[in-house]
């Protein structure tokens, strides 16, 4: 019998086992927790009583569409060698996804190792990542006079937060980080060496901050958050000041390349673009009816939604929008006015791409001549950028 469960007692240790083999085999069989306190909730597959895949889900407050709805993070997916090629990696995510739709989150996320293969099961990318590669010399022209620059610890936690959550406001699968996440992700190498951390306050109240490591000559920045673009500025700056001490820096942002239009210099830096974490609905109803709508846009739509891995969320499915809310039945008898696979609406839902674009990829076929125009209407693309690694 095939049984989807939490991991707990003795079977923690192999579902450490299984996790440290897949994400750092080259560090050897080392059973000690590598994430040092437990953050999210270990599951496993068990057939007839074997330990044959995991996961680990994670709980967060995600802002979408200006309001905050309940994101699960999938992460730690895995599969021994021993098991693999026999179908348990889809049993796992499905289960997963089942449970999650089961607790009321509409919503679940996770960083692929291969964008193709999760987007078989119905998951889409939710934001691209431009990642920039350039020596530090290239941001001393960010230099600003205003402001101060302090470490910080965990301890500091809270002021941090608040400059988080300024930064991630109109930011889309922008989450609240507990305590807990703060301390042991944020400003810990996944729980063990501390993370350099500094808190740039202006006008005595806190701006930004950057939490990074450096080694081999380049410092990386793991996470930053700035209020404003001259707090952005600010940070950029305090990083190209390390120019003694390192040759390079490499660093991610949301608003992709146009950081380069501000530099005076912008071949002196390496723009990189690739797919980054994914996104899906757990429950094709409850996504829906989770999603604030323009309160201008009235709209009857009836849609026919495949799902590759939940055969419960395929169907047809009737949303009606008033007054920027959502209600949604099942209606097999109207006739569709478009055919759309659970990828491809979960990319609307989030406002990672508009229908256009949706159809262009092949993941939605408008029946209906003007359902294209209704679903842009509905569903506004957003600025869509998840921060969290999980």
């Amino acid at each position: 019998m095939v049984e989807h469960r939490p991991v707990a007692g003795e079977d923690v240790d192999a579902h450490r086992r299984i996790r440290r083999y897949a994400f750092h085999a080259a560090d050897g069989p080392d059973p000690e927790d590598e994430d040092g306190p437990t953050i999210g909730q270990p599951f496993g597959l068990y057939d007839d009583g074997t330990l044959v895949s995991i996961a680990k889900h994670y709980a967060f407050d995600a802002r979408l569409r200006g309001e905050w709805v309940d994101l699960a993070g999938l992460g730690a997916v895995a599969t021994p060698p021993a098991y693999r090629d026999q179908g348990y990696a889809r049993r796992s995510l499905q289960a997963s996804v089942e449970r999650l739709a089961d607790e009321e989150t509409p919503l679940v996320a996770l960083w692929p190792f291969e964008t193709a293969f999760y987007r078989q099961f119905g998951w889409t990318t939710a934001n691209y990542v431009h990642r920039f590669d350039c020596h530090a010399d290239a941001l001393t022209e960010f230099d600003v006079d205003s402001g101060t620059f302090h470490p910080v610890g965990p301890d500091d936690w809270e002021s941090l937060e608040a400059v988080h959550l300024a930064a991630g406001d109109g930011e889309t699968l922008s989450v609240r980080r507990s305590e807990q996440w703060w301390r042991n992700r944020i400003l810990r190498q996944w729980g063990q060496d501390r993370r350099h951390a500094y808190r740039y306050d202006r006008a005595g109240t806190p701006a930004g901050y950057l939490a990074y490591e450096v080694e081999d000559g380049t410092l990386s920045v793991a996470y930053m958050g700035a209020v404003d673009y001259d707090a952005l500025r600010a940070l950029l700056s305090f990083v190209g000041r390390h120019r003694a001490q390192i040759e390079t820096v490499a660093f991610e942002r949301a608003e992709g390349a146009a950081l380069l239009d501000v530099l005076s210099r912008p071949q002196d830096v390496e723009c990189t673009l690739t797919p980054g974490p994914m996104v899906r609905a757990t429950d094709v109803a409850m996504a829906l009816e989770a999603v604030s709508y323009p309160d201008t846009v009235e709209a009857d739509v009836t849609l026919t939604v495949t799902d590759p891995l939940v055969p419960d969320n395929a169907g047809q499915y009737r949303l009606r929008v008033a007054d920027g809310r959502g209600v949604v039945e099942s209606d097999p008898d109207t006739d569709s006015d478009a055919r759309i696979g659970v990828a491809g609406l979960s990319g609307l839902i989030v406002g990672a791409r508009d229908a256009t674009a949706t159809a262009r990829a092949g993941s939605v076929e408008f029946v209906d001549t003007g359902v294209e125009r209704t679903l842009d209407e509905l569903f506004p693309t957003e600025r869509v950028f998840l921060r969290e690694f999980f």
